[in-house]
């Protein structure tokens, strides 16, 4: 087209000026069509009124194909000039910038902006915002305001804002030098402090609508963002992402980001060189992130951190008729708003804390479970036929069924002689347990494994948007599997199936696969898919997407069966010589349940109580873990946690 152009238009366009610059515009357009149509070419009038023979015009209807604001149409003119005499004469174009599109005048720009979206809430089933938005002083950099960059940073940096923060963050591809360069939030910056920022030169301060997180629940699992990264902005360029852009970075608002996010919107422009805006070319509108509405009881929510307070932990509560998780907390935690500041040291100690409260216990912790596995030992032998109902059993101190040379013993020093199941669960007899896990074993070491993947341990429990470890039910082939190069450990032995009939040995479960099989010994042996994320909904609240409850299996068992294991669990708490009777002695609504002391290899036992409540018509199952607690009456506090968990369900103190 260059070489098309008249000897005039040349010399005022420029070479650069057409074949350099309509590349560059096509570019900025994320132009990837160009359709033109044209009509027959008109002589304008002369100086005589009369047509112009050496002169025309060609209107084009030019189509642009844009892959970020769609397609737009204009009419532009195209200019032409005969030059030359007789058979030597050609046409030629007296291009000017307005021949591309009208407007576009010598010195006007394309530019293509982003439009911003606004994210979705996080809100738990009683309204309380868990994840949301509110003001906040945002300090910034504008890299052309900057007479010294040096300078600049220097006065930042003693304002307690690291020169090197900010040099990462101009870094950015997209950063110009008209740029505000988002560098740290501040919710409760005070007046001082927003005078100071504000007299360096290049910084300004803004307030803005920013994340976050006021009611401080479930830190863990609602997750925070972060700065996108390169990886990030290409997984969502479709969404408008750059790299330097807040997105979801852990927890459900990582898992819900392209939810919660939303799109970005475009608006193509014709602006001034100083950015002054001429003419919107076209526009797509930004899409509002949904909101994800969860099944939390924030009361329940608050009760299970408080119960737990600094001591390592989780809490997860269930409803046993629906799988809806009604509290799901992780002790210790910390304070989402911390990421929001974008505070680099507070999130490094975070990070360095032996403590660990970034890791989310309730689904990744996963603990040796103790005496809470034994419904399911209890369960395995009613199916196998190795026990009978009202059978009863030695509860010796020691125990010796695979001969003197292999002794167990039971966590009381003094025998019970022969008791029923409801009082082996109620006193947490172990020898009563060692010889059902024999007889297990002896007909098929494949029961008791298998039983306790039916009430699905060992195995992820598929809830949604939540990431989590799948645990381990030692069985035979696992033994193979896990140990085939060691010849002296994947060998199964008859040891391994008794530590295993009270929740010893290799096996480890995460509170959250606890209290779904606590949920399931409470409805007749339904073991759900358990559901944080009940629906999303748009911004004006109606239901965009719901998800419904989901089974994932029966257990091994009976109602009759479970029946007869229930009564053992509410004598657990409902006796005087169970033994969690103490925490729950006149609480208003009858309980159920198994409290576990499980040995660990560190020496301080995980101490557990998993159980169900009201005990007739369950209506909460939870499940309660402190890791790796010191003394002798862990079982006693996990059971008084649980206690201050369902008060809290149930209105009671």
């Amino acid at each position: 087209m260059w070489e098309l152009l008249t000897e005039g238009a040349r010399e005022e366009v420029g070479e650069d000026g057409l074949v350099g610059r309509l590349p560059r515009i096509a570019q900025e357009m994320t132009l990837s069509l160009l359709e033109v149509s044209a009509a027959t070419a008109v002589h304008p009038a002369g100086s005589d009124a009369k047509p112009d023979p050496r002169r025309a015009n060609a209107s084009l209807g030019v189509t642009f194909r844009t892959e970020r604001v769609g397609d737009f149409t204009r009419t532009a003119q195209l200019p032409l000039v005969l030059v030359g005499e007789g058979p030597q004469a050609v046409w030629r174009i007296a291009w000017t910038p307005e021949s591309i599109m009208p407007r576009l005048a010598a010195g006007r720009l394309v530019r293509m902006t982003r439009v911003a979206t606004s994210r979705g809430r996080i809100v738990a089933r009683d309204g309380t915002e868990l994840a949301t938005f509110g003001d906040a002083a945002v300090i910034g950099v504008v890299p052309g305001l900057m007479r010294s960059q040096a300078s600049t940073l220097n006065s930042i940096a003693n304002l307690g804002i690291p020169a090197d923060e900010v040099r990462t963050k101009m870094a950015q591809p997209w950063v110009t030098a008209e740029t505000f360069v988002p560098v740290r939030t501040i919710h409760d910056l005070t007046a001082d402090a927003r005078a100071k920022f504000g007299a360096v030169e290049g910084v300004q301060v803004r307030t803005q609508r920013v994340r976050a997180y006021p009611s401080g629940l479930a830190a863990q699992t609602i997750g925070y963002l972060g700065e996108a990264n390169a990886n990030d902005a290409t997984r969502g360029a479709a969404r408008g992402i750059r790299a330097g852009d807040l997105v979801g970075k852990a927890g459900l608002e990582s898992a819900l980001d392209d939810v919660l996010g939303g799109a970005y919107g475009w608006r193509l422009s014709i602006v001034e060189a100083n950015e002054a805006p001429v003419e919107t070319l076209a526009e797509r509108a930004p899409v509002p992130g949904q909101d994800a509405l969860l099944s939390l009881d924030a009361a329940m929510q608050r009760a299970a951190e408080a119960a737990l307070g600094d001591d390592r932990g989780s809490i997860v509560a269930e409803d046993p008729v629906t799988g809806e998780i009604l509290a799901i907390a992780s002790r210790p935690s910390f304070d989402l708003n911390v990421f929001v500041r974008g505070d680099a040291a507070a999130i490094q100690a975070l990070n360095a804390d032996p403590k660990r409260p970034l890791f989310n216990r309730a689904t990744f912790g996963q603990y040796t479970t103790g005496s809470t596995f034994k419904p399911i030992t209890t369960a395995a032998a009613f199916r196998a036929g190795v026990y009978r109902p009202g059978e009863r059993i030695d509860c010796p101190a020691q125990w010796a069924g695979f001969g003197p040379s292999y002794v167990q013993v039971n966590h009381e020093s003094a025998a019970l002689g022969l008791i029923d199941l409801r009082t082996a669960l109620a006193r947490s007899c172990n020898t009563f347990y060692y010889e059902l896990g024999k007889r297990l074993n002896d007909k098929d070491p494949d029961l008791l494994p298998a039983s306790a993947r039916s009430f699905g341990l060992g195995a992820a429990t598929d809830i949604d948007f939540v990431l989590e470890a799948e645990g381990i039910v030692p069985s035979p082939a696992w033994k193979r599997t896990r140990f085939a190069n060691d010849p002296s450990l994947r060998v199964w032995n008859p040891g391994d199936a008794t530590n295993l009939s009270i929740g010893q040995g290799f096996l480890v479960a995460t509170p959250l696969q606890m209290a779904n099989y606590a949920a399931a010994l409470a409805n007749d042996g339904t073991v759900w898919k358990p559901r944080l994320v009940t629906s999303l909904a748009d911004r004006g609240g109606a239901k965009v997407r719901t998800f419904e409850r989901a089974e994932l299996r029966k257990a091994q068992t009976t109602p009759a069966e479970l029946a007869l294991i229930r009564e053992g669990l509410r004598a657990v708490v409902a006796d005087p010589d169970g033994t969690v009777y103490f925490p729950f002695r006149g609480f208003g609504v009858a309980v159920a349940g198994k409290s576990g002391t499980a040995e660990t290899a560190a020496g301080a036992p995980n101490a557990w109580f998993v159980g169900y409540a009201p005990f007739d018509k369950p209506t909460v199952a939870i499940a309660v873990v402190y890791e790796e607690k010191p003394g002798l009456f862990g079982s006693q506090d996990a059971g008084t946690a649980a206690r201050k968990v369902l008060g809290a369900r149930f209105g009671l103190q």
